[in-house]
Formats: structure tokens, C-alpha cells, sequence
């Protein structure tokens, strides 16, 4: 790995706390849409709801199915409960304060960034909500692409968006299994901070890093790969 040029982040658990996200929006349903306000029964479901998500990975129409039959005083059909989540949820998203620095820290350092997200048009509505269109990312989706991570053509286009070689690309995601080819732990904080070629940028005042920055977000449970070892996996032995 060469100097890092360009950063692209996964979108869901990595720019922004979705389990945070999902749990004000829970607690906004059972106490609105299912009238529930006595302490007990409103924890409860609230708890419920969160372990029915399944950290975002079960499918809406699954999630919204399941809570009609447990709860029928919702008459909206299940597509509208859908259709509804996608456009609530939204006015819960907030950037974290270390992932605010760590975008303005890329900024001042003049390495553009880019979002590689699965999904549809709803994933454009997060990164609308969340201020990153006017922080000049390069939005690559499957909505767009017709391929989605972890498939190597989304990677490719996101690195030739940004007019930088895969090879000098870092990618920032949270999901092995969902987010790069190669099954791999990723690079822990150690590692990345032995590493982080072109990423030394000296903290200012009171402000951390750039280097230090990204180690946090490495740290808190996201890892970090080069797109050349997402797209290109050695053959195994024969």
C-alpha cells in the first residue's frame, strides 16, 4: 500500500450510529403508533423491536410483517408501515462528533472521500440528512452501479469516481461478510496507525489528527482495507 489518496467509507454503523438511529426511532413508533406510555409494556416492546431488527440485517418488509401480527392496531398495510419507516427514520440521523472531525480533518487535508453503500434511493436520503452532500462525496450504490459491495465492480467505480488508484484508496467499512471479497479481519488500530502512510496529518490545538481520527473509528469496531486487497484476492494454494 502506497500513500492513502482517498478514503471511501461504508455508510450504515460506520459514518453514523444506525443502532442509535433505529432505537429513537423505536421508541418515537411504540409510544405514537402503538400507544403504549406505561413504563413497563413501553420497554419492553421497545427492546422487542430493537432484537427484531436485527442491527438493520433482517428485510422491512420481514420487520413491519411481524409487528402488525403482534400488534393489530396498526391498520396501515404492511407496505405503508415500510414506505413510512423509510421516511421517519431519517430525522434521527446524526453524525457522530469524531466522524464530523474526521471528515473535516480529510477536507483540510485535501483527500476527497466517498460513500460505498448497498441499497436504493433510501441510502441517498440518509446521506442528504446527514449534511454529507455538501461535503463533495463521491456516492456510489448499487441503485447506480448495478453491483453492490462485496463485489469488486463498486470499489472500482468509487476509486475511478474519485480519480484515484484502488491501490492508494483506504476503505472503511464494519461488516467482513457484507462489505469486501475477501473474508478478512481488516486492519485493527495497531496496525493502521504503523501504517497509515499519508495520513500523518499533526493535530491542531486541542483537535486530533488525521491519523488518529481514523484509528477511532478503526477502534470502535470498524475496520479498514486498500481497495487493491478488496478487489484483487491471491488463488488459493493448490
Amino acid at each position: 500500500m502506497g500513500d492513502v489518496k482517498a478514503v471511501l467509507f461504508d455508510l450504515d454503523h460506520t459514518l453514523y450510529d444506525r443502532d442509535a438511529t433505529f432505537l429513537a426511532w423505536a421508541r418515537w413508533f411504540v409510544r405514537e403508533r402503538l400507544g403504549l406510555t406505561d413504563d413497563s409494556a413501553y420497554s419492553e416492546t421497545v427492546d422487542l423491536l430493537v432484537t427484531m431488527d436485527a442491527n438493520g440485517y433482517r428485510p422491512r418488509q420481514e420487520l413491519f410483517w411481524w409487528i402488525k401480527e403482534r400488534y393489530p392496531i396498526l391498520e396501515a398495510e404492511v407496505e405503508e408501515l415500510v414506505a413510512d419507516f423509510y421516511r421517519q427514520h431519517v430525522s434521527y440521523l446524526s453524525l457522530e462528533d469524531d466522524t464530523r472531525l474526521l471528515l473535516d480533518a480529510l477536507a483540510a487535508a485535501d483527500l476527497p472521500f466517498g460513500i460505498v453503500t448497498n441499497g436504493s434511493v433510501n441510502q441517498l436520503l440518509k446521506i442528504r440528512e446527514l449534511g454529507l452532500m455538501l461535503a463533495r462525496p463521491a456516492s456510489t450504490s448499487r441503485r447506480w452501479w448495478g453491483a453492490g459491495s462485496p463485489e469488486p465492480a463498486i470499489f472500482l467505480a468509487a476509486a475511478d469516481e474519485l480519480g484515484v488508484a484502488p491501490r492508494d484508496t483506504l476503505f472503511v467499512g464494519d461488516n467482513p461478510e457484507a462489505d469486501i471479497v475477501r473474508r478478512g479481519r481488516g486492519r485493527d488500530a495497531h496496525r493502521l496507525a504503523a501504517q497509515g502512510a499519508g495520513l500523518a496529518g499533526p493535530a491542531q490545538g486541542d483537535t486530533p489528527g488525521l491519523l488518529d481520527l481514523l484509528t477511532r473509528r478503526v477502534a470502535l469496531g470498524r475496520r479498514c482495507w486498500t481497495c487493491c486487497e478488496l478487489v484483487h484476492t491471491p488463488p488459493r494454494p493448490p
